[in-house]
This record gives C-alpha cells, sequence and structure tokens, in this order.
C-alpha cells in the first residue's frame, strides 16, 4: 500500500470511496472543494492494484490549526493499518508545515473511530448536540502537535 496526496484527478474515485463508506452521501463538488482548498491536506491510500482504499480530507482553520472533514476506509480493507498509515502521514505533513493542532468531529455513536482517536492522542474536547442533519450528536476531539527544539530539554527542575 501507498499513501499520497490526491489530485483533482482522483476526485471521482475518492468520491466514491467516501459515499461507499460513510453515513452521509456527499458531492463531487464537496471532495474537489477540498483538493483546491488545501492540497497538501488531502491524502489517499492506494493498493498495489492502484486502487484507492482509504481517503482523508481535511482543511486548514487557520495558520496553525487544521480539521480532518472526511475521514474514511474501504469496508473490505480495515482493521488493516490503512487508517493509520494514512492518519500518520497526515499527522507528519501537518507538523511539517507547522499546525499544532488537528481536531475533527465524529458521531457519538461510532465508538471505533472514537478509540482510534484516542489511541492516536486525541481527546474529546466538546460533546455538541444536535450537531448532524439527522440529529444526532458529534465530539469534537483535538490533538496538539507538540514542537521542541532540537536543543531544548526536560532537567526535572522547576522555577529558576
Amino acid at each position: 500500500m501507498i499513501v499520497r496526496l490526491a489530485t483533482m484527478a482522483d476526485a471521482v474515485r475518492i468520491l466514491d470511496v467516501v459515499n461507499s463508506n460513510l453515513d452521509d452521501v456527499f458531492s463531487l463538488d464537496a471532495i474537489e472543494f477540498f483538493l483546491a482548498e488545501w492540497p497538501n491536506g488531502q491524502l489517499i491510500a492506494e493498493d498495489l492494484f492502484g486502487n484507492i482504499v482509504g481517503i482523508l480530507c481535511s482543511f486548514r482553520i487557520n495558520q496553525s490549526v487544521c480539521s480532518i472533514s472526511l475521514f474514511a476506509v474501504d469496508k473490505n480493507h480495515r482493521n488493516q493499518g490503512v487508517g493509520t498509515q494514512l492518519f500518520q502521514s497526515f499527522h507528519t505533513r501537518c507538523y511539517m508545515e507547522g499546525i499544532s493542532r488537528i481536531q475533527l468531529e465524529l458521531r457519538t455513536s461510532n465508538v471505533k473511530a472514537l478509540r482510534f482517536y484516542q489511541r492516536n492522542g486525541f481527546w474529546v474536547a466538546e460533546r455538541m448536540e444536535n450537531f448532524y442533519s439527522n440529529g444526532g450528536s458529534a465530539y469534537r476531539m483535538a490533538k496538539d502537535i507538540r514542537r521542541r527544539s532540537f536543543f531544548s530539554y526536560d532537567t526535572g527542575r522547576t522555577g529558576s
């Protein structure tokens, strides 16, 4: 499997993965919006035959914060590390671009996704009632990306 940046040429195939594997239905315009808005925040995972098996679409809220908007792994490729590889690649790209926080929203009923994000350093920042069009509630989750100077170290001392 390979994880790479998505391009406009991938938009229709991304849409197929999204609409086949997420609860809501999205339009091609939504996918193209993400690709145009922040090209470095759109990733796909492909198998050895070039089939898209996972996608991650995001946008930059400001210089230091981004939000994962769509994250889907094909049902036939789940529990094989696809989501982990997509997220790790995304995390690295965010770090390299100076992002200090990643956030996202997910359904409170999506326990498997909640556990995935918690394992990857996210915490629940807020619960939002009636967030989804069907009245479903959501968690807003966040993860801070810590930047440390090469020369900084923890001496274990406090104060001056």
